[in-house]
């Protein structure tokens, strides 16, 4: 070392030290340097003298210079490494030890700094420490620990490793026989005893695989190794290793178990599994293959090939397939095929088959597996109509829904749920299910999501509110939930999403809130008292200011009040079992006293509640209704007469709110309506009582007369109940005006004139019947003038060809034809008089007339003639169709058209006549069809129903009975149609009216 008093030193002597040295002036700069630090730092001679230090070392940090600056002040530094960078780029380490530098009066002239290259040295230093590191990381991973037994001291020492392996805490001192001790009892400790004796006697070593007890109670496999160690032949100790091999040990123990199990597994399989050679023939089977052969044993299909076993087609199929795979090396996977299974019937099966290669990576034969899947097909065929139908009830719910795998994966998807983003199911399967558009893009709401969907895998269903948005990204609360679906292994396997929308339970739930609110301040500002005491004890739990207001006390008094006492009910027991099984009491009446002794009538009513410690407690509240009873009967009595008035009047009255629902009606509304009591009519709209159309009418006049404030008097109206009924009324409706002047509803008051309208329709019908029946009594007039004057001319000249005839036989014949037009004469007057009794009951009295009676009726009265002439009829008419018609009347009118249509039948084929019916308002239309002769309309159309008119040459065609089929069919309200084709046939509508 230097000395920290040298005071001068030679240039010369300096250059040759063996050591780096540098001398510095105060200023740092150069003034001596050895030749080592020359070549330590690659420093040129002619360039350092002179120059500071840290300009001649760049690289020099600033730790150094601080020292040196410490130095100029007097101190001693100590030894420090610093780095440097030679011009060549490598980076070199120096230990520098630096003193002051004193002249012969001990003044500090400067520094005295050496040098040391330490590089070599540090490299060392950290390569032995990553080789230490190494060694403790593999022995650790190894599981190797050491050992070592001082012979002389008679001390063992056990490494972190080792005592960690024996599981004991860091200060255990372990010896020889603790130790051995660790060795379980039996085999394991007794060749570790013999071990260690045969080391220190025999100078032996050992290697020996033994289980210990560790520390803490667990069996471990372990190698113990150990061996002596000498000192000049001296035995000084043993020196070993412990090595945890448990795990691998019991890893080879489940690998011979698992080659047990894999035989078991691949005998008991439900698949076939076999080994064929490169000539197809098998080498190993299982006893699924065995089965489906149909053998008992395996040494029976063992060294044959499939055409020895099975039928000449599935063996074929069966060797093509394995040179494709020995040919190709390419495997064939799960190719379903069909062939004869041991019974004969065919089966359908799933193949299998691997190029089975050696060491050599040659082609030796194929391993085949194939599985019977005829049950598995149809099952699957089940399956997917019971997923056809589950698709169908998924769909369908009004919840949404959907179906996620174990990571959280959107599987399935209802229509409820794309229906609320507008899309559509390819878009959103697939995804997670935290990513999809129906959630916020929130962080906090994708954690959420997926923090509930871990839980939901572990078993607990997760059930919370949310808000998802819309296609137009609008909020929308649902009752949302995550289920967990189990598979038969109770395995959480999917997970089940529902959501309710329920907009409108949050919308109820904020008024719900409000109406709390509002109860509270209701409370508070209450007239009404409201009581909560304990249900045992009486004692006054809650009061609002109302009961100290009414009753007079104050909160001391009140504490010290036992309720049941202050209510002085006469029952108390029985109220209090009818609280206990019903919950509530009352209302019921009571007088109490107040404070200051003033007795007042109280309307009482209790009910009971059960707090979450079980306690239970009575609500209480009490009304005072003394001042209010005087005047609740004043108008009770005066409701009573308005009611009475308003009930016997012979109008409908009723009054509605702003909604137009009834919340007043009278007697005659009820009874209009068909209703016993006014309840059911009150809250209920027009909508709820009157056909749809009708009803919208009256609400838009009732939104007219609101918003307008002017009344609408005595307009007529006409009402149709849901039931049919149509009424008609003359109406009047006032609006019910509020303090604002505004409308909040109105009186309505109608006058039923059904009746009077229905006697003007009866009027005005008469007046037209009777100017019809005077019309055709007008044409009756002219056809009785003109048919009893051709009769009386024919009378007058027949009697006057009796009188002058003088031969007998002559007047015989003239008797004769006097005879026949007297006849021809009495049909035209019974004629006339039917038609005559036809206009004279005009309100004939009308009865249900069952048609298919009627008309079997008919066709047994001209069966004959049906007979004779081939006549079908086709009769269509339900059993159950009525008619209102004069019974007379209709069967005149069948047996009419019915004879009609055999009468004027086609000479080129046999009649048929269709009957049928068809309802067409107030009408039953009865359509009679034949396929006769025809009429040509356009010739004889408004002559058809004329008295005597005929249209054909037919002998007996008088043109009566069309004449008296319409006006019959008119007496009775009705009306006739006719459509006809000449050579086709002839349609009669009979409209039979409904009303009487």
């Amino acid at each position: 070392m230097v000395k920290e008093t040298q005071t001068y030193i030679n240039n010369y002597l300096i250059k040759q030290l063996p050591t780096a040295t540098v001398f510095l002036n105060n200023n740092l700069e150069v003034t001596h340097v050895s030749d080592k630090f020359v070549d330590d730092f690659g420093l040129i001679n002619d360039t350092i003298i002179g120059k500071r230090i840290d300009v001649l070392l760049n690289t020099m940090n600033e730790d150094c210079l601080k020292d040196f600056k410490a130095n100029l002040m007097g101190n001693k530094s100590h030894t420090r490494c610093a780095h440097f960078i030679t011009k060549d780029n490598q980076e070199k380490r120096f230990e520098w030890t630096n003193v002051p530098w004193y002249d012969e009066n001990e003044n500090i002239i400067g520094v005295i700094a050496q040098t040391e290259d330490v590089t070599k040295k540090v490299l060392n230093e950290l390569k032995l420490e990553k080789l230490e590191s190494l060694l403790t990381g593999k022995s650790e991973i190894a599981k190797i620990g050491t050992w070592e037994y001082d012979v002389e001291k008679n001390s063992l020492h056990w490494c972190d490793i080792t005592r960690k392996i024996h599981e004991v805490p860091e200060d255990f001192v372990p010896n020889v026989d603790t130790g051995i001790d660790f060795y379980k009892n039996g085999f394991s400790r007794n060749t570790i005893s013999m071990a260690v004796n045969n080391a220190l006697k025999n100078k032996t070593p050992w290697n020996e695989k033994l289980q210990i007890i560790t520390a803490t109670g667990k069996e471990k496999w372990v190698i113990a190794s150990g061996k002596p160690i000498f000192n000049n032949d001296k035995l000084i100790g043993l020196l070993g290793t412990l090595q945890d091999i448990n795990d691998s040990v019991l890893s080879q123990i489940k690998i011979k178990e698992s080659e047990h199990l894999l035989k078991t597994l691949i005998d008991n399989l439900p698949m076939s599994v076999y080994i064929k050679d490169i000539e197809s023939r098998k080498v190993l089977v299982n006893k699924a293959e065995c089965d489906f052969a149909g053998v008992d044993d395996p040494k029976k299909l063992l060294g044959k090939n499939d055409f020895q076993i099975y039928d000449k087609k599935t063996a074929q199929g069966f060797r093509d397939e394995d040179l494709e795979v020995i040919q190709t090396l390419t495997p064939i996977l799960s190719k379903e095929t069909t062939c004869k299974a041991k019974d004969g019937s065919m089966a359908t099966i799933l193949i299998y088959k691997l190029p089975l290669l050696n060491a050599k990576n040659e082609i030796e034969g194929i391993v085949g597996m194939s599985l019977d899947i005829t049950e598995t097909r149809k099952t699957q065929r089940e399956l997917k109509e019971k997923e056809r139908n589950f698709k169908s009830i998924f769909n369908s719910s009004y919840q949404t829904a959907a179906i996620l795998d174990v990571d959280g994966t959107l599987m399935e998807i209802n229509d409820s749920a794309l229906d609320i983003i507008k899309s559509t199911a390819d878009k959103v399967i697939g995804k997670k299910f935290w990513e999809t558009p129906w959630w916020p893009n929130e962080d906090n709401v994708k954690k959420g999501l997926k923090k509930d969907l871990k839980i939901a895998l572990k078993g607990t269903t997760i059930r919370k509110e949310v808000t998802v948005l819309n296609q137009l990204q609008n909020r929308i609360p649902i009752d949302f939930s995550i289920k967990p679906i189990y598979n038969d292994n109770n395995q959480v396997v999917s997970l089940l999403a529902e959501g309710r929308i329920i907009t409108d339970m949050v919308i109820a739930r904020d008024k719900i809130k409000e109406s709390e609110l509002k109860f509270r301040t209701l409370y508070e500002l209450s007239p009404v008292s409201f009581i909560l005491f304990d249900f045992e004890t009486g004692e006054i739990l809650d009061i609002n200011p109302s009961f100290k207001n009414t009753f007079g006390y104050k909160q001391r008094d009140i504490e010290k009040l036992d309720f049941w006492k202050f209510l002085n009910l006469e029952h108390k027991d029985e109220v209090q079992d009818k609280l206990l099984s019903k919950g509530t009491f009352g209302p019921f009446g009571k007088n109490l006293i107040t404070k200051d002794g003033q007795e007042l009538s109280v309307i009482v009513n209790k009910s009971l509640i059960v707090n979450k410690k079980g306690e239970k407690l009575v609500w209480t509240i009490i009304q005072d209704v003394s001042e209010t009873e005087k005047k609740e009967r004043q108008i009770r009595e005066e409701r009573r007469l308005l009611k009475t008035v308003i009930d016997n009047l012979p109008l409908n009255v009723y009054i509605k709110d702003g909604q137009s629902r009834k919340i007043l009606v009278n007697k005659a509304e009820c009874d209009y309506l068909n209703v016993k009591s006014a309840t059911e009519l009150l809250g209920k709209s027009d909508f709820d009582l009157y056909d749809k159309k009708v009803a919208q009418v009256s609400r838009d006049e009732d939104l007219n007369v609101m918003n307008s404030l002017k009344p609408i008097l005595g307009v007529e109206t006409t009402s149709k109940l849901k039931n049919g009924k149509v009424t008609t009324f003359l109406t009047s409706k006032i609006p019910l005006k509020g303090e604002d002047g505004n409308a909040y509803g109105l009186v309505g008051i109608s006058l039923d004139i059904s009746e009077l309208k229905q006697k003007e329709e009866e009027l005005r019908n008469l007046i037209n019947i009777t100017s019809l029946q005077n019309k055709k009594l007008l044409n009756f007039a002219h056809i009785v003038s003109h048919n009893l004057r051709s009769h009386s001319a024919n009378f007058s000249m027949l009697l006057e060809f009796l009188v002058n005839e003088k031969n007998e036989t002559e007047k015989l014949k003239l008797t004769n034809m006097l005879v026949g037009a007297s006849d021809n004469m009495l049909e035209t007057l019974e004629n006339l008089n039917e038609v005559l009794a036809i206009g004279a009951n005009p309100n004939t009295s009308k009865e249900p007339i069952n048609l298919n009676r009627n008309i079997t009726k008919i066709q047994q009265n001209l069966s004959v003639t049906l007979k004779n002439n081939n006549v079908e009829i086709i009769n269509t008419i339900p059993d159950d169709v009525f008619v209102k018609a004069v019974p007379a009347y209709a069967e005149s009118i069948l047996m009419n058209f019915i004879t009609n249509a055999v009468k004027y039948k086609s000479p080129e084929r046999d009649p048929k006549i269709a009957l049928s019916t068809a309802k067409k308002g107030k009408y039953t239309v009865l359509s009679i069809t034949d396929n006769g002769l025809g009429i040509d309309l356009k010739k004889y159309g408004d002559k058809l129903f004329g008295l005597y008119k005929t249209f054909h040459d037919h002998p007996d065609a008088k043109g009566f009975g069309l004449y008296m089929s319409k006006n019959q069919i008119e007496a009775m309200n009705g009306k006739i149609t006719v459509s006809s084709k000449v050579g086709v046939g002839t349609t009669f509508n009979l409209y039979f009216n409904e009303n009487n």
